[in-house]
């Protein structure tokens, strides 16, 4: 990418502050709500392997010029399914259960001898897919697993196996990688060998030409499903669509489970992006282009005084100025990926040094599953706001002038902090274990309101959602993720909500005067009606829904992302990519769909455990993104339009053992006719040039 000129950076600066004044508040999903009503983004677009843009399949063996039916997702949508098999001992499941099942090649209507269903076998079934998942205790008439009160239910427990077959033709042959999300055991050949040993992640690689494909799947506990889903293993060569630019990000971390996923999503001043990245650091670039103008570390050692700097911890002063030349190199664009590594190492260092000269000042926990800067900053169009999950928060000027900068530590979570400042009433509002006010100008504390004790992995009513700013009549408020009310005046918890449960993941949205918050493990939307003054003691008139579904799960179903609301129409997305609509006004569904998102999920997966990029609304579309790239447009409304379905397929961590297909966790910004949509590896910037 072609670097800017001097005088091209002046000028950025320029618009950029003549836009500031104009810009409003923003921050997570815009104002909170995901709803960009001014925007015109484009409806299509795409980033697809040559490899996988070649691939066909059919269910039946091909023929003499037989095509296939093309699949530029990855995604084989028509399979021969035979099943349940019965299975005398669950642990013979990897020996044979029918003669000779490695060499398979069936077609519909044939008997499978010794399969069970009378003298004759069981007979193998073509089935046509919407979307990727193969679901036997549909696809079976198995019972539903969850009974009519919500609870969890049994489930297929059953001594069975299920098998599906299908054909895939590759234009180029090679290796491919397989996402197979899955609940219990499973064995594969193609073309009659067996993969590898199984994991979630596996690579395969197809012959030029037609290929035979067959899994042998056992039921889990609960459930009893594959969602299996190809993408091109590196090198390949990726034909894009519609994508602007992309601007790899330096902060992307290698481990299998959290850290630096990329979790924030931007915020946009002018025409300056702003964003959060590994480990604390602040960039800025050039929405135009994708440029990388400048960083910021946010460091413990950043937050000292002068004088502790040159006096106590002086000691770290090279550590800090080694970082600063690598930052610069990566700023210039010539970082080596040796230097991104090491620039990792240091920053591992000056907390290792931090701790040691100041342990009982600067404890350093495990990263929460959404890295140290896994976080979407604030914006009042004039400054920028970040936090960091060590407990670092700052305010910057739009050219990158630190304002402010402090550190609150406190003792970390399971799974890690997670929530996003916000603004309010003129202060910048962290959730840690407490709810610190910090006034917006200065940074001094305006208040501090403990939520939760100091002890404990997992204390009762903590959230993982951003807050919520609002008003009831004349006062300022701030939701939090647990359904709870905060004065923004004084700190104050003026309600608390008792029904919300423990562990909120997805964060509230007020809608007029209706405040909308899902739960965890009960998968309930709350829907609560607020009052028209902030009277003590404060009461709300709640209604509540369940908002399970029918549909197959990994783990639980639970609603990690946020709904958005639009024309009395409550949108939800669950981990799994279900949609739910519902009429608020009803209190009831209008109606739920297992989405064709291409998701995956498996253990381990960090802050990408399933979809939970929150919906969106820009312009007239419903925006709906998966965790592995793919991406819906939708009509609104009480019918399910689908009018367009994306993909952007990449491969991050290259040559790690943690190679794996880019994960996608941050809500998407709407501006103008652009979206932007942050990955873990790469910043998209989707629509004209």
């Amino acid at each position: 990418m072609a670097k800017a000129g001097w005088s091209c950076v002046a000028v950025s600066l320029c618009l950029g502050l003549a836009c500031a004044a104009r810009a409003a508040t923003v921050g997570w999903r815009g104002d909170g709500t995901g709803k960009y009503p001014d925007a015109t983004p484009p409806v299509a677009w795409g980033r697809v392997s040559k490899a996988v843009k070649g691939l066909r399949f059919q269910a039946q063996p091909p023929k003499e010029g037989d095509a296939g039916a093309p699949m530029p997702d990855g995604v084989a949508r028509e399979w021969l399914v035979l099943g349940p098999v019965p299975l005398a001992d669950a642990a013979a499941f990897d020996k044979p259960t029918l003669p000779e099942e490695a060499q398979l090649a069936p077609r519909e209507g044939d008997r499978a001898p010794g399969a069970g269903d009378g003298p004759a076998g069981l007979a193998w079934r073509k089935v046509t897919l919407d979307n990727a998942h193969l679901d036997f205790a549909a696809l079976f008439g198995l019972p539903p697993v969850a009974g009519p009160d919500g609870a969890e239910g049994k489930g297929p427990r059953e001594k069975a196996v299920a098998y599906v077959a299908t054909n895939v033709y590759s234009d180029t042959g090679g290796a491919f990688r397989l996402n197979l999300t899955c609940v219990g055991k499973v064995r594969l050949w193609l073309n009659g060998t067996p993969s590898q040993d199984f994991a979630a992640r596996l690579r395969l690689r197809l012959a030029k030409g037609w290929n035979r494909l067959v899994i042998k799947s056992a039921p889990g506990e609960q459930d009893w499903y594959l969602v299996p889903i190809l993408h091109a293993c590196p090198p390949a060569e990726y034909e894009e669509t519609g994508i602007a630019w992309t601007a790899p990000l330096p902060g992307t971390r290698l481990g299998f489970y959290g850290g630096g996923m990329g979790v924030g999503s931007p915020v946009i001043v002018g025409d300056r992006l702003y964003l959060q990245s590994e480990s604390y650091d602040l960039a800025c670039l050039d929405k135009r282009t994708g440029r990388l103008l400048w960083m910021r570390t946010n460091s413990f050692f950043d937050a000292l005084s002068d004088e502790e700097k040159a006096g106590a911890f002086q000691e770290v002063q090279p550590l800090a100025a080694k970082l600063d030349g690598l930052n610069a190199a990566v700023v210039a664009g010539t970082a080596t990926p040796k230097q991104l590594e090491e620039k990792l190492a240091v920053e591992l260092e000056i907390h290792k040094e931090m701790r040691r000269l100041a342990p009982d000042r600067y404890k350093r926990y495990d990263p929460p599953d959404v890295g140290f800067s896994g976080y979407t900053p604030a914006t009042d169009g004039r400054s920028i706001y970040c936090w960091f999950g060590m407990g670092v928060t700052a305010s910057y000027d739009l050219d990158g002038r630190r304002r402010w900068i402090r550190a609150d530590i406190l003792p970390a979570v399971e799974h890690g902090f997670s929530s996003s400042p916000i603004l309010a009433d003129g202060k910048l509002i962290v959730f840690m274990r407490d709810l610190l006010a910090f006034e917006a100008d200065t940074g001094k504390l305006a208040w501090r309101t403990p939520l939760m004790p100091h002890t404990g992995a997992n204390p009762q009513g903590f959230f993982h959602g951003t807050p919520f700013a609002t008003r009831i009549g004349a006062e300022s408020v701030i939701v939090l993720g647990n359904g709870g009310l905060v004065r923004t005046s004084d700190g104050r918890l003026v309600y608390k909500n008792v029904e919300a449960g423990n562990q909120g993941i997805a964060s509230p949205v007020v809608e007029g005067r209706e405040l909308f918050l899902t739960t965890g493990g009960s998968m309930q939307l709350f829907i609560q009606t607020l009052p028209d003054a902030l009277a003590e003691p404060l009461k709300l008139a709640t209604r509540s829904l369940s908002v399970r579904s029918p549909f197959p799960k990994y783990y639980m179903p639970w609603h990690l992302s946020s709904p958005v609301i639009h024309e009395g129409l409550a949108y939800l997305v669950n981990n799994t990519g279900v949609l739910t609509v519902v009429d608020v006004a009803q209190g009831a569904i209008v109606y739920q769909k297992l989405l064709d998102l291409d998701p995956f999920q498996w253990v381990n997966e960090g802050a990408a455990r399933g979809v939970g990029v929150s919906p969106a609304l820009a312009g007239k579309h419903l925006y709906v993104f998966g965790n592995a790239g793919g991406a819906l447009v939708l009509e609104p409304g009480r019918v399910y339009r689908q009018i367009a379905k994306n993909k952007i397929e990449n491969v991050v961590a290259v040559g790690h053992w943690a190679e794996r297909s880019e994960r996608f966790v941050a809500n998407p910004v709407f501006d103008g006719d652009r979206l932007y949509l942050r990955g873990e590896g790469s910043l998209y910037a989707i629509g004209p040039r």
